[in-house]
């Protein structure tokens, strides 16, 4: 087993042995699965609790949906487990303060139904190539980062993340070098987000941009801001960023989480990172296409080999992207420096690599 693993019990093992009344915390497609799997295992919930202003005397899977408050006041001691996804600091300053009163742990769930997800088995089957990653990559952080992910991923346990994470801006000021003629490919653009931070970057200073955000919605919200923005050489296309140019099934779900790879609900256009640039030298490349990382990489083949921009790349969508997505890079520019961060969130999401020269 790899050095770096310090676990010895998975999250799902200690919901079974715990002696402490078990806790769900929040609703929704997360619990759903946590609850299914309690099933299936005879593994009993002593309740349900979600933040105050959601409670409102509520069911959810045949309990009442408590407080916290009406939780401690029964149970006194308990297991929590988080049931669902937050970014915001509010949340997340939440999730710690219940860490510090209680065992907490948050389980590692697939994003995508079939997925694989990092257990003992999944370890041992891909030993040689995580460790082939983690010994390469291009800092001590980066395999301080790996580490946490993976004893997370087994464990849920919070203390994890926590202590790996870095702020992203600061990340991108300090990993990268920045310049005024910048090419920018912004591919899973959203509603503008990514671009306004490009331009903290570069203090608005470069070249051009081109944006790709597939998503109706998403899509009207990234012409609105560019409409607002008045910003020069900036291209927008509807589409979804795939290996070729073609059709495919598509969630179109309004948020940061419509994809390629879940439920269809309409046919979407898609694009190669070549085709999108046609002939124009990309300096850096930001890549958060909801699970589509890997055919992404290699629709650009030749403008990463040919010009070796910087790379943004989310790994979070599949566990086996942690090695995968770096050993695709290595193979076509064996020069690239990557790193790996984690910026604030609660699971394993806004796990990044950092790819330069």
């Amino acid at each position: 087993m790899l050095a770096f693993i310090k676990e010895t019990q998975d999250v799902w093992q200690r919901l079974q042995t715990s002696v402490r009344p078990i806790v769900l915390y929040g609703m929704g497609n997360g619990a759903d699965k946590i609850i299914d799997w309690c099933e299936a295992h005879n593994v009993s919930l002593a309740g349900v609790f979600a933040s105050d202003e959601f409670v409102r005397g509520q069911m959810f899977r045949g309990h009442k949906v408590e407080t916290y408050a009406a939780i401690k006041e029964r149970l006194n001691d308990f297991l929590i487990v988080i049931a669902f996804a937050s970014e915001s600091p509010l949340v997340l300053d939440r999730f710690k303060e219940l860490s510090r009163l209680h065992e907490t742990v948050a389980p590692h769930l697939p994003l995508f139904h079939g997925d694989e997800i990092v257990t003992w088995d999944w370890l041992q089957r891909h030993e040689q190539k995580l460790l082939r990653v983690y010994e390469a990559l291009a800092d001590d952080w980066s395999r301080k980062v790996f580490a946490a992910a993976l004893n997370y991923k087994l464990s849920g346990k919070l203390h994890y993340l926590w202590e790996s994470e870095t702020e992203r801006l600061h990340d991108l000021q300090n990993l990268l070098k920045w310049r005024d003629d910048e090419i920018y490919a912004d591919l899973g653009a959203y509603n503008g987000d990514t671009i306004a931070e490009f331009l903290k970057l570069t203090r608005g200073k470069y070249h051009s941009i081109a944006a790709v955000e597939p998503d109706r919605r998403n899509f009207k919200k990234l012409a609105a801001y560019a409409e607002q923005s008045g910003l020069h050489d900036l291209q927008l296309f509807e589409r979804a960023v795939w290996k070729e140019v073609t059709e495919l099934d598509f969630s179109d779900s309004g948020g940061r989480q419509s994809t390629l790879l879940s439920e269809p609900k309409r046919i979407v256009q898609t694009i190669d990172i070549d085709t999108l640039l046609d002939g124009q030298q990309a300096s850096y490349i930001k890549m958060d296409v909801e699970g589509a990382e890997l055919e992404a990489l290699q629709g650009g083949r030749q403008q990463i080999k040919v010009n070796k921009p910087k790379l943004f790349l989310a790994a979070y969508h599949h566990d086996a992207d942690l090695f995968l997505l770096p050993l695709f890079l290595w193979q076509m520019v064996l020069e690239y420096k990557i790193y790996l961060r984690k910026h604030p969130y609660v699971p394993a999401w806004e796990l990044n690599f950092i790819v330069t020269l």
